[in-house]
């Protein structure tokens, strides 16, 4: 099987494209495993291994996707945003599939993007205000993307005292994974209420229960299942219009490379 250093589905050029995949290999504030500064690569190489058709949908990649290849990410954040910014002008009216790097990256991105609603999938709130003494940290991402957008979260299940306070003080929707592992169909007709015709989708992969994705920085039990993520995709279908996939540290099995471009494939296949 020939495997390459791009995404295994890119089908079209730079100019051409409709879709842009792009990396941003950074991962100088996890706390816990680090290691996600090599997802991208992971992850590219994992994506030879599927097909670029889904049974889920029924239908192959109508679209056309380049992979961009990886910001620079030397030297401070302070710099990657400013990197990422560069990369966002050269995509301007593509869809965007950015892979991470650690979820900081994810802020990184959403301050070039217009203002809009972040669908967020995360095990944690991540809404630090600092952590380990910098406000650019893992745990300060939604915090900080809260200063531009509009944010929910789904999968949630861990949280300091201080993180749900400020949540609810904020009147942030969040659903917890309980809620979604319990009743699923009913936290999606919540979803459809509440979120506007177009918004971008964050994913932190430890959002994913750890027999799911062994691979992250910060595993958490009692996560949500892969099948949940489809359903989400199959039920916004048309409303999404970029979305990241971040935390994925790999693993020796490739488990979690795997997955996550899985998910990638799979929304490519939605547009």
């Amino acid at each position: 099987m020939h495997i390459d250093s791009f995404f295994a589905c890119s089908n079209s050029t730079e100019e051409e494209c409709d879709c842009a995949i792009f990396g941003i290999p950074y991962d100088q504030t996890q706390s816990f495993k680090p290691g996600s500064r090599f997802a991208p690569t992971a992850i590219r190489e994992a994506s030879w291994n599927f097909e670029d058709f889904s049974l889920f949908f029924k239908k192959g990649i109508d679209v056309g996707v380049c992979d961009f290849g990886n910001v620079c990410v030397d030297g401070k954040f302070e710099d990657v945003v400013i990197e990422a910014k560069e990369m966002v002008k050269k995509l301007r009216g593509k869809k965007i599939v950015m892979i991470g790097g650690e979820h900081t990256v994810s802020y990184a991105l959403s301050k070039h993007l217009e203002k809009s609603c972040f669908v967020v999938f995360d095990a944690h709130f991540d809404m630090r205000n600092e952590f380990d003494g910098s406000i650019y940290n893992h745990a300060c991402t939604v915090r900080r993307i809260m200063e531009k957008h509009e944010v929910v979260l789904v999968g949630v299940r861990s949280c300091t005292k201080e993180e749900l306070e400020f949540a609810e003080s904020e009147g942030v929707e969040y659903f917890t994974s309980f809620e979604c592992l319990k009743n699923w169909e009913g936290v999606i007709k919540k979803l459809e209420k509440i979120l506007p015709d177009s918004f971008y989708v964050s994913v932190d992969v430890d959002a994913f229960d750890p027999a799911y994705a062994p691979g992250v920085s910060t595993p958490e039990p009692f996560g949500l299942k892969p099948l949940q993520f489809l359903q989400f995709l199959e039920n916004f279908r048309g409303k999404i219009e970029g979305m990241d996939v971040v935390e994925v540290i790999p693993d020796s099995e490739k488990i979690t490379p795997s997955l996550a471009a899985k998910l990638i494939i799979e929304f490519l296949c939605s547009l």
